[in-house]
């Protein structure tokens, strides 16, 4: 959004509004801090006089008095300008315009008086007031709404542009459930509500095609060789962390300090010191993989194994059980290890036994794990697979297919000993695009399975849920609520036509969601 401001700011007859909306998520009446900043945007744009003439100044008084009139009961303070009940001026401009009037029914009748204010005043044809609304996602849902039904009732106006920063699935979740919670609603559609503000909705596409460039550019004021080491498996770590920049710089900041501060320690300096490249990779499993991290520390001889697995390979490793198993099966589904430990430093990393530990030593007796780090790193899942253990062979089958064709896939392989699964579920079928659910011969002899297809619909009414039949499956025993979907049929065995069709559900799914 700062590269639609910087865009705009060099037109003479637009003038860009940034409104931080989080800031205000306080105020009675959020459009008060919203009007003021625009106010102050006007006065002092450069050409604000030539561009808007004597209609500017007319919208200017307009707006002022929609700020005293909706402050008239309740001091608030506007960027730009002293707290409105105090403001004689803002006053004075309501008396002499008799657009509003400070009387006991006031509040009851804002937005109208707001919007015949406003009606009258017409700017030049070629003038645009845009406003970039940023983190609206971070406000309470309750006062992000109120924000977006007050611009869309008094600020819809010729030549207002409003730009939104916003997460849908936010805003759209708390309208879901307040609706079905407060009024009854069970079926309402937060996004049928959201495109009734919103005109045009458009989504900013992930920035992997530029991390490459934006990894450069971070290197670039790093000495030569420091930058050498760091620029192979830094845009494999932007990857990692969901392509987030704000996170990658947090990232390499860490890293640099951790050199630089193994490099004037003793216990390591004496080692002749720790690569860089060893922190990268040992921060990054960290970071994104925890419980593969916690596996491969602890365990040198799978490490030096790993580097010798194939992808052909990872499904016969990922069906048995133990440290190896949770080693392979994570490679099998995640595209952005399989990137990492397959590197040139990733592999390093994994048959250096010296540096790798000292690496971790370092970050273990130096270095705290921050929350924010973790906390930045947001990976989406294309889908949650749902089954029994005893039809692991099946489903190692079916996400080494999904796997391949590109897509990240989430399936409880993953958990570690002592793990908090409940919550690890629940954040993963939150990240997930859709549930495979799995039905083998015990799929419904206990609830867990069960439980996992009710979370799913619990948090999303309209969740894309796939029931997958695999061999043994008992149709007879699948429950009504399951029939109602479409299944793929794999009684015979899990097949590359199969497969292929999940595939292009799923690509589907990921467009739309």
């Amino acid at each position: 959004m700062r590269l639609i401001e910087r865009r705009l700011d060099d037109d003479p007859d637009v003038v860009t509004v940034w409104f931080n909306a989080w800031r205000y998520e306080q105020e009675e009446h959020p459009i008060i801090p919203l009007v003021g900043t625009i106010v102050q945007a006007l006065e002092t744009h450069r050409g604000f006089t030539q561009s808007f003439g004597a209609a500017g100044k007319r919208l200017v008084r307009s707006l002022r008095a929609i700020a005293y009139g909706f402050s008239a009961k309740s001091k608030v303070k506007i960027p730009g300008f002293a707290e409105v009940e105090a403001s004689f001026v803002a006053k004075d401009m309501i008396e002499r315009n008799e657009k509003l009037t400070p009387d006991p029914l006031l509040d009851r009748s804002l937005y109208f008086g707001a919007f015949n204010s406003l009606d009258g005043t017409k700017l030049k044809d070629s003038v645009r007031v845009v406003v970039l609304i940023d983190d609206l996602d971070r406000c309470f849902p309750d006062q992000a709404i109120r924000l977006l039904e007050s611009i869309k009732l008094v600020l819809a106006q010729p030549g207002f542009i409003f730009v939104l920063g916003v997460a849908r699935k936010v805003i759209e979740g708390y309208l879901q459930h307040r609706y079905s919670k407060e009024y009854g609603i069970a079926d309402f559609k937060g996004e049928l509500y959201l495109d009734k503000i919103v005109q045009l909705p458009f989504h900013i596409p992930p920035a992997s095609g530029r991390m490459g460039e934006f990894c450069k550019l971070l290197l670039a004021d790093q000495p030569a060789a420091l930058a050498g080491e760091l620029d192979p498996v830094l845009p494999v770590v932007a990857r990692a962390l969901g392509g987030n920049p704000r996170a990658l710089i947090r990232f390499v900041n860490n890293i640099l300090i951790d050199y630089a501060i193994s490099q004037e320690l003793d216990d390591f300096a004496e080692r002749g010191g720790i690569p860089i490249r060893f922190f990268a990779v040992t921060r990054c499993l960290e970071h994104r993989w925890p419980e593969i991290f916690d596996t491969l520390t602890t365990n040198d001889q799978l490490a030096a194994a790993v580097p010798r697995w194939t992808p052909d390979s990872y499904p016969d490793h990922a069906e048995g059980t133990g440290p190896a198993a949770t080693v392979a099966a994570q490679l099998l589904s995640d595209p952005e290890l399989r990137l990492l430990l397959g590197g040139e430093h990733g592999r390093e990393w994994l048959t250096d036994p010296v540096l790798r530990q000292a690496s971790v030593s370092f970050l273990l007796t130096q270095q705290r794990l921050s929350p924010l780090d973790v906390s930045e790193v947001s990976v989406r899942y294309d889908a949650f697979v749902s089954y029994q253990a005893d039809n692991r062979r099946d489903v190692i089958q079916i996400v080494d297919g999904l796997s391949r064709a590109g897509l990240r896939i989430f399936f409880d392989q993953h958990l570690q000993p002592g793990e908090d699964w409940e919550r690890t579920l629940a954040t993963a079928l939150q990240s997930s695009n859709a549930l495979l659910f799995c039905i083998g011969p015990n799929t419904f002899v206990s609830r867990g399975q069960t439980a996992e297809w009710e979370a799913m619909l619990g948090q999303r009414a309209d969740a894309f849920i796939i029931p997958i039949l695999l061999p043994g499956a008992d149709t007879d025993a699948v429950p009504e609520f399951i029939r109602r979907r479409q299944w793929l049929d794999q009684r015979d065995g899990v097949t590359d036509e199969g497969v292929a069709e999940l595939v292009r559900a799923l690509q589907s799914r990921h467009r739309r969601a």
